[in-house]
């Protein structure tokens, strides 16, 4: 979410995942403003609409559910995939999780802030004051390692599976450069024990690390793309490890019931997979226009912001103006947020931690 799409000089600039980005911000986004009218029990022609003609013809999940963060997970792993040729173990690590950082950080405050002045900013309820310890917990995800689980952002559990995946794929350079195949295969091994062996325990530690395994699958299979694009992997043999991936997805989905969001899981992965695997070669002007680039880098800001937005906003604004404004205002209130964090947080973020950054290997 938070990762460019620019790689090496063999490929260039990824304009086609520019345009998967920013669908799958969208897709998100329309998730959890849907979300909040079931929430509150009502209707919106928009949503009806959608569930009824697009939704239930063509099977997905309920709203959407998993869409969107299925296309962010498997964008975000074909990009950092890239930058294994040229970056150290170290600096891999320490470069994606600070790109992570300073918005999470930023975020999390004004969650926290709007939660303890009444407001809800997620779909599962919140204790009426969180303290200082809360916050301390949230600006670093330990939040979802203790019990009870305070999720001030509803979706950063995302970015825990996503810093597993990281923290692998670090391990494993040195391997991914010689074997390239091999990592995702041995994950699929490690994540399939793992869920074996720990499937029961009600240790949030032992949760959260299922979690992680259960979505791991979905980043391999992002990384398998990129593998193929940049010719480390051949199509027959990335094709027989992504079946193994997805079979054991598909096992982690209906068998071991670690995953949630839907009945259509596999089914979206599939479809994103494929969607993805379009639109990396794509050039086109649409995909190279300047408001999709733009569009694009903001995804991670418009991420972590939305659901305080759609909630707040449609809590107190709906009952005033109707739900087609209100929806109106929550799109145009996410926009604007999401300009001012990504201009006033993230790029300054950005500039002072590249001045400090050691050059990769060439």
């Amino acid at each position: 979410m938070s990762e460019a799409t620019r790689v090496g000089s063999r490929t260039g600039y990824l304009h086609g995942l520019d345009v998967v980005r920013v669908l799958a911000s969208c897709l998100v986004l329309y998730t959890h403003i849907h979300e909040w009218f079931v929430i509150k029990d009502r209707n919106w022609w928009l949503t009806d609409w959608v569930q009824r003609n697009v939704v239930d013809t063509f099977q997905f999940n309920d709203r959407f559910s998993f869409l969107g963060i299925a296309t962010f997970l498997v964008v975000s792993g074909v990009v950092v995939t890239y930058v294994t040729e040229r970056e150290n173990p170290g600096q891999f690590l320490w470069r994606r999780v600070t790109r992570i950082a300073p918005l999470l950080w930023v975020v999390t405050l004004i969650a926290w802030i709007l939660i303890n002045l009444g407001q809800q900013v997620a779909q599962e309820p919140m204790p009426d004051r969180l303290g200082i310890d809360d916050l301390a917990r949230g600006l670093v995800l330990a939040n979802y390692f203790v019990t009870p689980l305070h999720a001030m952002i509803g979706v950063t559990w995302t970015l825990v599976v996503q810093i597993g995946f990281y923290c692998y794929v670090a391990a494993s350079i040195p391997l991914l450069r010689r074997k390239p195949w091999l990592p995702p295969l041995i994950a699929a091994g490690v994540c399939f024990t793992v869920v074996l062996a720990a499937t029961g325990s009600r240790n949030p530690v032992v949760q959260e690390l299922l979690k992680i395994c259960a979505y791991m699958p979905v980043l391999c299979l992002g990384q398998l793309i990129s593998l193929v694009h940049t010719g480390r992997v051949r199509i027959p043999g990335a094709l027989a490890v992504g079946a193994v991936q997805l079979a054991l997805f598909f096992w982690m989905d209906r068998a071991a019931e670690v995953t949630n969001a839907g009945y259509a899981n596999v089914r979206t992965v599939v479809i994103v997979l494929l969607l993805t695997a379009v639109m990396i070669k794509a050039k086109g002007r649409v995909a190279r226009s300047t408001v999709i680039r733009n569009w694009s880098r903001r995804t991670y800001a418009i991420y972590l912001i939305h659901l305080s937005c759609v909630f707040v906003i449609m809590d107190h604004v709906s009952p005033l103006i109707g739900p087609d404004a209100a929806v109106l205002l929550v799109l145009v209130t996410v926009a604007g947020t999401a300009e001012i964090l990504h201009r006033y947080v993230e790029m300054p973020a950005e500039r002072w931690l590249r001045a400090r950054r050691s050059p990769v290997r060439q």
